[in-house]
């Protein structure tokens, strides 16, 4: 028979189909007897065993492999010995390259999808991700963002929060609670914190506590478009006001056209939403009068400096109506207590917005959804050790950590900037992650 398995020590001796799975029967070489390794006597052959192992699919259809092993008897002391296969992995019934095969796979696919493949159980590739993870953590190092990004995700039953690199659009951590009795530790035990010099953020107090006294150099920025999601707020809760007064076929098509209308910018509207929204005018002056506050609000971030900026903010509070529109009164409350945090946005490099740690929120969902069931410890891994994501725009480089105990492997950690977000996207748009 051709020996199709290619693996060392064993003679491929039958092949068959059984359950939707290739059964492959082989014996392994017994050449040479053992020695005992108690008493150092010639051990004999005492009868035939035969284990089953996964091995890696062929065909598209998992594989069962076979293997036929001689028996040995120590005639003095009584000792028993099945020689090992240096290709297997006993403790999970599959070969070692089967293993590596899932190894390589587990973070970019479902565990279902890979047992399906394999024909393993799902807790066995739960197991060898498990234990690909705790490799990781040992051993993956991602380098200090100089600008950050820090941002709450709701996956898996609780608030976690995210951290970016902003400079290379990288993620950088997952921790488990946006709490500070999580977040301050992290920040207190941060590698290199002094070459933070940006912190990009929301308003969410208990953020800027917990690494204001940890990070030294970085000032903060408050997110643009947290801001800005507030200015559209103040717009919407307008239009609900204005819809509880109205029929039921009034309501329902204020929410569906008007609505999405008022959202938009002026240069993102069609001809026809134009005269919709002219119409809007002479119809609901009341939300047309909210659609222009949002539009003023919006072009202060259109401005170029800060002064400017400034100027635009604070003409606009001073021709808010004194009544109604208390959405809009209470955007103006809230950019005045964080004037300094907001406005800090014109005096950081390149406009720093967390938008890319948005979008990478979004991606840690779509995972969760297709992944139902995986734990937080899970998803944290899939986001953060994603592996062709990783080779791009990440300058991956090995550097030997001295702080570290010595190495007794030689191998030195890993370091890098993380999964690259914008490839993190075109693998889900292109449906090569799940």
């Amino acid at each position: 028979m051709i020996d199709i398995l290619g693996l060392p020590g064993i003679t491929p001796v039958d092949i068959r189909y059984q359950a939707k799975s290739i059964i492959i029967s082989a014996n392994a070489k017994d050449d040479v007897l053992p020695t005992c390794s108690e008493c150092g006597k010639p051990m004999y052959r005492h009868g035939r065993r035969k284990g089953t192992f996964a091995d890696t699919p062929i065909q598209m259809q998992p594989v069962r492999l076979e293997v036929i092993r001689t028996r040995y008897r120590c005639a003095d002391c009584g000792k028993v010995l099945i020689p090992e296969l240096p290709f297997l992995d006993e403790s999970r019934r599959a070969t070692k390259r089967l293993v590596n095969a899932i190894r390589e796979r587990c973070l970019g696919s479902t565990f279902n999808s890979l047992a399906h493949q394999t024909g393993l159980a799902v807790n066995t590739v739960k197991n060898i991700a498990h234990d690909l993870i705790n490799e990781l953590e040992r051993t993956v190092r991602y380098e200090t963002p100089v600008i950050m990004g820090i941002d709450e995700l709701h996956i898996a039953g609780d608030y976690r929060c995210i951290i970016t690199n902003l400079a290379t659009n990288n993620i950088f951590q997952m921790l488990e609670r946006r709490t500070q009795a999580y977040l301050k530790p992290f920040f207190a035990s941060l590698r290199d914190r002094d070459a933070v010099e940006w912190v990009c953020t929301d308003m969410w107090r208990p953020f800027k506590e917990s690494f204001g006294q940890y990070l030294p150099n970085a000032r903060l920025v408050i997110d643009k478009f947290h801001v800005l999601k507030m200015a559209s707020e103040a717009l919407d809760l307008e239009r609900k006001n204005h819809q509880e007064n109205l029929s039921r076929n009034e309501r329902i098509y204020v929410k569906k056209s008007i609505r999405w209308i008022t959202l938009k910018r002026p240069n993102m509207l069609t001809a026809m939403e134009k005269s919709a929204l002219a119409e809007l005018r002479s119809s609901i002056p009341i939300l047309a009068e909210a659609y222009d506050l949002k539009e003023a609000f919006y072009r202060i971030y259109d401005k170029q400096d800060k002064e400017s900026a400034m100027n635009a903010f604070l003409f606009w509070k001073s021709v808010l109506p004194k009544k109604d529109f208390n959405g809009f009164s209470k955007l103006a409350k809230t950019v005045d207590n964080h004037l300094e945090y907001i406005f800090a946005y014109w005096d950081s490099p390149h406009r720093i917005t967390n938008a890319y740690t948005e979008c990478l929120n979004g991606l840690v969902k779509i995972a969760n959804r297709m992944g139902r069931g995986y734990s937080y410890e899970i998803i944290r891994a899939k986001t953060l050790y994603e592996k062709q994501a990783r080779k791009v725009g990440s300058g991956i480089r090995s550097v030997v950590d001295i702080e570290a105990p010595i190495p007794t492997s030689g191998t030195p950690q890993s370091v890098e900037y993380g999964p690259h977000i914008p490839t993190l996207i075109d693998m889900v748009e292109s449906g090569r992650i799940t």
